[in-house]
């Protein structure tokens, strides 16, 4: 029987888009089961965990192109901790960017838009990023790719309101009762990061 691929979605583009590119991006996390509310995944090897981000491009030269990061967030060695202050610092500057909130704004109202209730809330966040190019090493089977050089906060001239399409009440609900809020199983202790104040 003949089929008709006429109507089938064309190739994705699969190349690298420009470094230093600023545009609207979309956080979409994986959930991986492991931390409160499931939303965070375990490293391979199991001593440490974050989260597994998809970012997508909203609008412009380069609409709904993806990349992707893993943000440490806990984990066992003193490696892991700097890992989860970088990412702990990453979360900062994208809720300032999304919020509207400049990074020396230190009123309550600042200080309430840097606060999560869970990780839920950066699930379809959208907020202003520079994108870069992380080069794959040399004789790597690997390739270029794009990463998040920075999220751009209000202090800074390419900074703009950024319209939110966050995921409903009702979708969130369902995917923090099905994940089920697993707890880590590190083999050795961890401290609780900085960031965790509950």
């Amino acid at each position: 029987m003949p089929m008709d691929f006429n109507n089938a979605p064309e190739q994705r583009d699969f190349s690298v888009m420009d470094d230093g590119t600023i545009a609207v991006c979309q956080i979409n996390i994986r959930p991986g089961n492991a931390g409160e509310g499931g939303w965070l995944k375990r490293s391979k090897n199991g001593d440490s965990m974050g989260l597994d981000i998809e970012f997508t491009v909203v609008g412009g030269t380069y609409d709904k192109r993806k990349f992707w990061s893993f943000w440490v967030l806990e984990g066992v060695t003193d490696g892991h901790q700097k890992a989860a202050d970088i990412s702990a610092g990453r979360i900062r500057a994208v809720l300032e960017s999304a919020r509207g909130v400049r990074p020396d704004d230190q009123s309550d109202e600042a200080k309430a838009a840097r606060r999560l209730n869970d990780f839920s809330e950066l699930d379809g966040i959208r907020f202003i990023g520079k994108i870069g190019i992380e080069r794959a090493e040399e004789g790597s089977r690997y390739k270029d790719k794009n990463v998040l050089d920075a999220a751009i906060t209000p202090d800074r001239t390419a900074w703009t309101k950024v319209e939110q399409n966050l995921r409903s009440a009702t979708a969130v609900a369902a995917i923090g009762s099905t994940l089920g809020g697993a707890q880590p199983a590190f083999a050795g202790k961890t401290e609780k990061p900085k960031w965790a104040t509950g």
